[in-house]
């Protein structure tokens, strides 16, 4: 009776959501994935998905893109653990392969870049639940710095365009972050760690079956990490009346998780899951230019789902649904300034203060005051997709689905933006025929058509081609994109920043290709690979820097990337593992012989680890080395910086006490030897300068613009504990 209860109630949630009228985002079929990447994995070690040169489990997805023709990396959570990241642009930094990240992860705004592209051209999921910026009204909200690096189970990672399956915005590249999940079994999982700038962290999960035959399991699971932050702008850049009105400051970030997950068998062949979780972050990102003050609150919940079911063995189908709202809270200071030319009277003390003088006192901007003053901007996101996989022997597989994105801004009324929904419809097919004359070859053509009110309708493309070759593999794929402008970008309205409502859409086009080999003899496996990439950017879409007000504008030069891979993986019994990755990234208008902005020409990353016989002692060292990377501002781009060439080195020691290891403890090395170095390099102005206020410097004067480096975590200790029963 039980069992038939479990599937009449999956029945029903079929049903429902085979009926939605709506569609959304990728789906995960976790389980079932894994084992089908497994079992290709078995079949054709040429095909199997790599990670530090070992085959691991995947999402479907990722094993369907390897099998044709992507590059997909994977890095599991032990790896996140040895690197022992406090957030997310940390593992990127050092375990993603062609991965930079963009803004300041310390201060708490960054994005992550892969081969080149920009923010708007690499997206970042979070379980199917895309992190990317819709543009609310007050300004950007930094989703990926909500992620919680101890919650992830793998990070699956797509080089190359993948705006198929996963929508706009992943035109050269696709970050998967797949999180811990109930899985019918019990266990628990806490840890804890205190370090350098007063840093401390807790987090864990449980997880349990809630019925007796554990078709029906939850986990609940939070976090909390909390610290004062390292130094950010060096005291010297601050203008002078900011640093005398208070702008020298620390940088304490604050983050917190919190959420519930169930997971529903209702039989072999039909799987639910459901996830709600709330992140809060805060944290200052005052500049020395202008900004006194400016602490932020982003509030970001999410809630989803998918449901997969397999009808037989030809025919699976899996429909996921998503929901978010992020919101943010900014409060922007500036220095209160002497403006009359005889001075002023301080009508608080009685002090006489020169023209051109700062009070010592702050003001703040428009909509960014204190308390109700402090106006909220952000949007509101749902998404759900279907797609359904069809697989006939000897003729080949389909996946055909429909996919609806839709996004309004839900910000206070005070700013005067549109909440009309901005709704996007798209229907995609994916055709991957079985060559009777090469079997062994995979072949993948597929198309998408986006149907929307806000732009033309687009067709988008993708195409992969992978062939093995004994130990060794070819691969191919290529495809198209395209990126809308954010609300923020066409609407804006600030004392220093404005919108441009006659942006364009941004559009990509990029294709990679690859040779490869595996090869395990005995207890040593090895891989290499080496590939290039060749993408288009048109109406690329960019902002000023160091003016007032900044605003953006569509680069009518193509950006042209052309670039060249490479990476080797080798394993070592269980002792030894290294591996090494190289990107080449030439990036220029078309035209120009000048290397575009913050997209380094080059970088090199790497791994390596030993451990001990009994797997308990464990070194890991993760280098990298950024190679050239230039900054411009002020007017017409007048002035450059090389903010690269520098190498960071990290490391981790760690020992593994108990009879099943459960007892983890680490010390966790940043920035070895101390490297000086910039994580971005920004331009300002003097406008709130002495000279500047009296009119002895002006926006004419080269002088008026000076560029300040985000500094680079020095060296710094962490310490930490975990353990799981």
């Amino acid at each position: 009776m039980k069992q038939q209860a479990y599937q009449s109630v999956a029945s029903v949630l079929v049903t429902l959501a085979l009926s939605a009228a709506l569609w959304s985002a990728p789906a995960h079929a976790e389980d079932a994935a894994a084992d089908a990447a497994a079992e290709a994995a078995d079949a054709d070690q040429g095909q199997a998905v790599i990670v530090t040169g070992q085959r691991e489990q995947a999402t479907q997805v990722a094993a369907e893109a390897v099998q044709y023709g992507n590059y997909v990396q994977i890095v599991t959570s032990q790896e996140i653990a040895a690197s022992g990241a406090s957030n997310f642009a940390e593992l990127a930094q050092f375990l993603i392969k062609g991965a930079n990240v963009g803004y300041s992860p310390d201060e708490g705004e960054y994005t992550i870049r892969l081969d080149g592209g920009g923010d708007r051209d690499t997206l970042v999921v979070l379980d199917g639940v895309p992190l990317y910026d819709r543009g609310p009204a007050l300004e950007d909200i930094w989703g990926t710095t909500t992620i919680d690096p101890h919650m992830i189970e793998r990070v699956e990672v797509f080089r190359g365009g993948n705006s198929l399956f996963f929508g706009s915005n992943g035109g050269i590249g696709v970050v998967s972050i797949v999180t811990k999940r109930p899985d019918g079994t019990s266990g628990v999982e806490l840890g804890a760690s205190y370090g350098s700038f007063n840093s401390r962290e807790l987090w864990g999960n449980a997880r349990g079956a809630l019925d007796s035959e554990g078709r029906l399991s939850a986990m609940i699971y939070g976090s909390a990490q909390n610290t004062d932050g390292p130094r950010i702008f060096r005291p010297e850049d601050f203008v002078d009346n900011v640093a005398a009105a208070g702008g020298i400051q620390k940088y304490p970030l604050n983050r917190n998780n919190i959420g519930i997950k169930f997971l529903f068998k209702a039989s072999e062949a039909t799987e639910i899951r459901l996830n709600g979780q709330y992140t809060q972050i805060e944290f200052q990102d005052a500049f020395p230019d202008n900004e006194t003050y400016s602490p932020n609150r982003v509030r970001y919940p999410i809630i989803d789902g998918n449901i997969t079911h397999r009808w037989s063995e030809k025919l699976l189908t899996e429909f996921s649904a998503y929901w978010s709202n992020p919101k943010l809270n900014n409060t922007e200071t500036y220095a209160e300034i002497c403006r009359q030319a005889a001075g002023c009277v301080d009508t608080q003390t009685g002090q006489l203060i020169e023209f051109g003088y700062a009070t010592g006192r702050s003001i703040p901007y428009a909509n960014k005051g204190f308390g109700a003053d402090s106006k909220v901007g952000g949007f509101m996101e749902y998404g759900l997709n279907l797609r359904n996989t069809l697989t006939l022997e000897g003729i080949g597989e389909a996946v055909i689905g429909i996919q609806r994105v839709a996004y309004r801004d839900d910000s206070d009324p005070v700013f005067p933006i549109s909440n009309e929904w901005n709704i996007t419809t798209g229907l995609y097919a994916d055709l991957r025929p079985t060559l009777p004359f090469s079997p062994d070859t995979n072949i993948s053509l597929a198309g998408r058509v986006d149907f929307a009110e806000a732009f033309d309708h687009r067709f988008i493309w993708k195409f992969g081609v992978r062939q093995p070759i004994g130990d060794f593999y070819v691969r191919a794929n290529g495809g198209t994109s395209y990126s809308l402008p954010r609300t923020n970008e066409l609407r804006m309205e600030t004392p220093t920043q404005v919108g441009n409502p006659n942006l364009k859409t941004e559009t990509t086009e990029t294709f990679n290709g690859a040779i490869g080999f595996a090869k395990t003899w005995g207890t040593v496996s090895a891989s290499a690979e080496i590939g290039a990439f060749r993408t288009d950017i048109s109406n690329r879409i960019q902002g000023t820097s160091g003016l007032t007000p900044n605003t953006w504008f569509n680069n009518t030069a193509v950006t042209e990337i052309r670039g060249l891979t490479a990476e080797v993986n080798l394993n070592v019994g269980s002792a030894w593992s290294v591996n090494l990755g190289f990107t080449k990234q030439d990036a220029k208008l078309r035209g120009s012989d000048r290397q575009i902005n913050e997209t380094p020409e080059y970088m090199i990353q790497g791994t390596l680890a030993w451990h001990s016989p009994d797997q308990r002692f464990h070194v890991n060292l993760f280098p990298r080395y950024q190679g050239p990377e230039y900054s411009t501002g002020g007017p017409g781009a007048k002035f450059r910086h090389n903010f690269g060439n520098y190498l960071v080195v990290n490391g981790s020691l760690a020992y593994w006490a108990g009879s099943e290891r459960q007892h983890r403890f680490q010390l966790r090395l940043v920035n070895i030897f101390d490297e000086v170095y910039a994580e971005r390099y920004g331009y300002g102005n003097m406008r709130y300068s002495v000279a500047g206020v009296r009119g002895e410097l002006t926006s004419a004067n080269d002088a008026y613009y000076y560029g300040y480096p985000f500094e680079g975590k020095p060296r710094s200790v962490y310490v930490s504990y975990t353990t799981t029963f």
